[in-house]
């Protein structure tokens, strides 16, 4: 079965590893932040890191399947290459929030929309399949 999908499971990777990277940030925040678990609230600077995880973690679950069901659809490389934006956008969503909340925006439409794109794409790529149109 990877063997069909060698590029997207490819992309999933690096967004999982993204995954961890940012919730390896929240346990350093801790530390610097003096904030003991199970404690969410700290100071702004570790209420951003944690937003970050936690934002991730919520869009990480639209993100899966949609990049799935577009693969299945439409194919390995399309689908590896709409969903390689979003651990770039996490990236960046990442960075750019930890610095100021108003930085966050740019990650997150990146990262949104290539879950968008798939999630859609899938949808056309379905009703396709099933001949409604």
């Amino acid at each position: 079965m990877l063997s069909n999908y060698p590029f997207t499971v490819l992309v999933l990777a690096l967004a999982l590893f993204v995954y961890a990277w940012v919730t390896m940030r929240v346990g350093a925040a801790r530390g610097k932040y003096d904030v003991q678990a199970p404690a969410t609230d700290g100071p702004p600077e570790f209420q951003r890191v944690f937003r970050t995880q936690m934002n991730t973690l919520e869009q990480i679950v639209m993100f899966v399947p949609a990049l799935a069901i577009f693969a299945m659809a439409w194919g390995d490389l399309p689908a590896a290459i709409v969903g390689a934006f979003w651990p770039i956008g996490r990236i960046l969503y990442a960075v750019g929030y930890s610095k100021a909340p108003e930085k966050r925006e740019v990650g997150f439409g990146i990262s949104f929309l290539a879950t968008a794109i798939l999630l859609i794409g899938g949808l056309v790529g379905i009703v396709m399949e099933l001949g409604v149109f």
